[in-house]
């Protein structure tokens, strides 16, 4: 019996570095490269898309026209873990491994698909290559997106691919191994999909569950937030809370959980020299301050509201408490000079944030430490503060703020009435004449509604775990997953399913831990579990044939 795919080729599981492996990027193109030596070792016939999907095929000897496709992603966010993403590939290979030692004939094609660019990280868009296998996203569209250093998709997917080609014969490839192709699957080509991942939370391992079931899976709604006035940082610190409030009373009006929001992008472009509009700003008497707040990188969908150390939130709310002290005490004045958040990321809550503060009278340093460890206090430190007396500061010169909002809603929300709401909270704030007459605008960048999974297949899974005194859990997923994007929802074709593994030390930080016992119970239910499906296709291709 072949034994292809090895675990101790794909993770370390005493090692906690962080991970870098930004869509497409070298990182990026060397992990890909990797995974299709281990295909081509399958025996897989190998293929890229235009946007740098990847799919490993075995063809089948009868029912040709039904593919059973499995896999996840493997790229990474800014500084995250090792499990993310490359679970749900080994996951994949190792039960196609099965299934090619267990099955003979094999009834029904199987594909291994590596999806790109999954994460955000890297152009403020998550879930790239299943959106574009969806026809969500065209190559015209993705032509005008640009990542944070100016480089625009193409020019991006072409180094890419560049380096993939140049590298092929050090991981065992020829080119004659690859085909390039404009997407590795169509829609129509869809018969069921597969895909596993870490949770991304710890609410598994936290109740000694083996497996989560999903039934439903979230869908983001994001974009950027623009304000302008002479109270601009004020504002986006009002916004950032009452986002954070919006949560909390949906919850209890709906009596679940039914969105997650974060703001990771507090920006007013504080420490950019090279922009025009910026001026230098000197102390006096040390009245000059940047006070940094620290809290702890994490997924913005699946770490609960009630368990985030946010520190774009614990600076917002820093700033109101100094705002409503001035508006007491006449004689006390404070300049908001400038926020920064400098690594953040669409789905990461953000560790750390910055503001420039000046404060008259200098006397006032001893106020804002007494009221930092208030804060501290009341928040159990969850995020905790930084302060120093700075000679000079480079700030903007007019005053505008930039944040980014990542909504996630379960069901029942929909993206329309998410949308509607947002405004509202927008609207009231600007109506609001304590921070001025502030100008906020929103530019959605992304909007969708959450995606159900197929009972059936879930029912299979439950089955497998039964029998095999796995315990099993039906759960929602707060992360979003390439598997709610490849299947366009207007059109009925295709059965889906996702499930989880337990992790621990939440995700998108190095911290996150999945043991191997985890992986290897999760891998025997993916193997049954498309195993039994490619049975299913059997017992029906031979039904049909035998009429």
């Amino acid at each position: 019996m072949q034994n292809i795919i090895d675990i101790n080729n794909f993770f370390d599981f005493d090692s906690q570095e962080p991970v870098n492996r930004i869509a497409y990027t070298e990182e990026d193109a060397k992990y890909k490269l990797k995974m299709m030596k281990y295909m081509k070792d399958l025996g897989m016939t190998i293929t890229i898309d235009d946007v740098g999907n990847i799919c490993g095929s075995l063809p089948g000897k009868f029912a040709k026209d039904k593919n059973l496709i499995v896999g996840s992603h493997t790229d990474s966010v800014t500084n995250g873990g090792q499990f993310d993403g490359p679970v749900g590939v080994y996951m994949a290979l190792k039960a196609i491994e099965y299934c090619k030692n267990s099955m003979n004939p094999q009834y029904g094609n199987l594909k291994a698909v590596i999806y790109s660019a999954e994460e955000s990280t890297r152009f403020s868009k998550a879930c790239i290559g299943s959106d574009y296998l969806s026809g969500k996203l065209t190559l015209e569209k993705l032509a005008n997106l640009k990542d944070k250093n100016g480089i625009s998709f193409n020019e991006a997917i072409a180094e890419y691919k560049n380096y993939i080609f140049s590298h092929l014969p050090e991981y065992g490839l020829n080119i004659s191994d690859i085909q390039l192709v404009d997407k590795i699957l169509e829609q129509q080509d869809i018969y069921e999909v597969i895909e596993s991942h870490i949770e991304q939370a710890e609410t598994l391992s936290e109740s000694n569950f083996a497996i989560g079931g999903v039934d439903s899976i979230v869908k983001p709604l994001r974009g950027s937030i623009k304000i302008s006035g002479p109270n601009s940082i004020v504002t986006s610190a009002k916004i950032a809370v009452e986002l954070n409030n919006f949560t909390y009373s949906e919850a209890k009006t709906t009596g679940s959980e039914v969105y997650r929001i974060s703001v990771p992008q507090f920006d007013s472009n504080t420490f950019s020299t090279s922009s025009s509009s910026c001026k230098e700003v000197y102390s006096e008497n040390s009245n000059l301050l940047e006070i940094t707040a620290s809290g702890e990188s994490n997924h913005s969908g699946s770490t609960p509201m009630d368990k985030r150390k946010d520190a774009v939130l614990g600076l917002s709310k820093l700033i109101l408490k100094l705002d409503n002290l001035q508006k007491e005490n006449p004689n006390i004045h404070f300049d908001f000079l400038g926020s920064n958040t400098q690594k953040w990321g669409p789905n990461q809550i953000q560790d750390n944030a910055s503001l420039i503060l000046k404060i008259d009278p200098p006397a006032l340093l001893g106020v804002v430490r007494s009221y930092i460890e208030e804060l501290e206090e009341e928040n159990n430190k969850d995020v905790t503060f930084e302060v120093n007396s700075i000679e000079k500061a480079i700030v903007p010169d007019n005053s505008e703020t930039e944040l980014f909002v990542d909504v996630r809603q379960q069901f029942p929300a929909t993206g329309t009435v998410t949308r509607n709401k947002l405004y509202n909270v927008f609207k009231n704030i600007q109506e609001n004449k304590d921070f001025g007459d502030s100008s906020i605008s929103f530019n959605i960048t992304s909007i969708d509604t959450p995606v159900q999974t197929t009972p059936e297949l879930l029912e299979n899974i439950t089955k497998i775990c039964y029998e095999r005194k796995y315990p099993c859990k039906i759960m929602h997923s707060w992360a979003g997953h390439d598997l709610a994007c490849i299947l366009n929802p207007d059109t009925s074709n295709g059965k889906k399913v996702l499930f989880f593994i337990p992790s621990e030390g939440g995700s998108h930080n190095p911290h996150e831990t999945t043991s191997r016992q985890n992986i290897e119970i999760g891998t025997d239910v993916y193997a049954n579990l498309a195993l039994q499906r490619l049975t299913k296709i059997k017992d029906n291709y031979e039904k049909e044939n035998s009429r």
